[in-house]
């Protein structure tokens, strides 16, 4: 039975591998890196060459308190994740608003601090720039999330871009307990057998940081049953974990780039 998953960890255990030519594996507590080193260990696991980091902590659905540690291990993560000189970046929320398990990207950028316009401020000179879009989904806008991103990025040349997606999980166990950073970029939909245009440094000619909470997981997992139908289940809290993901993510963005100001203050300054 096929186990559709965005997880690099989850690949990696699919077939209870141990060691596997191409991929290393580090764990440290709760965070789990998984680095795919060549063509071989891409073409083993199905993921690109590049380093895939996993956060697991307790289901953000029971815990309301932001502030707790998680924002500043995910900011940690992400910043060891990052191109060296950066001055500008910007983070794409890609998803559809109007679907709970898939609005995790475009409800992150409401808790973004988007600066770029203040650059010329002298009173905000301080601020790391950053810029935010989201780009809705296909069939709405008829445009592929990758060109949306791409014609905003020949524009105001980013040293980077962020994407904030929706993950789908193999188990269970990983809905709203687990955070997957990533330096490769990110194809949406792909753990949903639903490919889209990959967001990357091949397509956008900038770094691509991809950062996801798993919100879905197939039926065939829960019925351990083997099924060609693309049927997907959320657990009940998702309104929840997709709410206080956003949270999470924006937040970690944001302590990560700006320096100059505290989690708190950040956060109150988004109202």
């Amino acid at each position: 039975m096929e186990k559709r998953t965005d997880l690099a960890l989850e690949c990696f255990d699919s077939a209870d591998k141990t060691a596997l030519s191409g991929v290393k594996v580090e764990e440290d507590s709760s965070v789990t890196t998984v680095t795919v080193l060549n063509e071989e260990g891409a073409k083993a696991i199905g993921k690109p060459v590049g380093k895939y980091v996993t956060c697991r902590f307790e289901t953000i659905a029971n815990n309301n308190d932001i502030f707790d540690g998680r924002i500043d291990n995910i900011s940690s993560i992400l910043k060891s994740l990052l191109p060296d000189n950066m001055t500008s970046v910007l983070v794409a929320g890609i998803g559809n608003l109007d679907i709970t398990a898939d609005a995790l990207g475009p409800m992150t950028n409401d808790y973004i601090l988007s600066t770029r316009h203040l650059k010329n401020e002298k009173f905000f000179s301080d601020l790391f720039c950053v810029s935010s879009i989201s780009t809705g989904v296909l069939g709405d806008t008829g445009i592929e999330s990758a060109e949306i991103v791409k014609g905003v990025v020949d524009v105001i040349k980013p040293s980077c871009v962020i994407a904030v997606d929706a993950l789908a999980a193999s188990s269970v166990d990983r809905l709203g307990t687990t955070v997957q950073l990533s330096d490769t970029g990110i194809a949406p939909g792909s753990g949903v057998g639903n490919h889209r245009y990959e967001l990357s440094m091949a397509t956008l000619g900038v770094p691509v940081i991809s950062l996801g909470i798993p919100t879905v997981v197939s039926t065939s997992v829960i019925n351990n049953e083997s099924s060609d139908e693309l049927m997907f289940v959320t657990p009940r809290e998702i309104d929840k974990i997709t709410d206080m993901g956003a949270k999470i993510i924006g937040m970690a963005i944001n302590t990560c780039f700006q320096k100059t100001l505290t989690p708190e203050e950040i956060f109150s300054l988004l109202g």
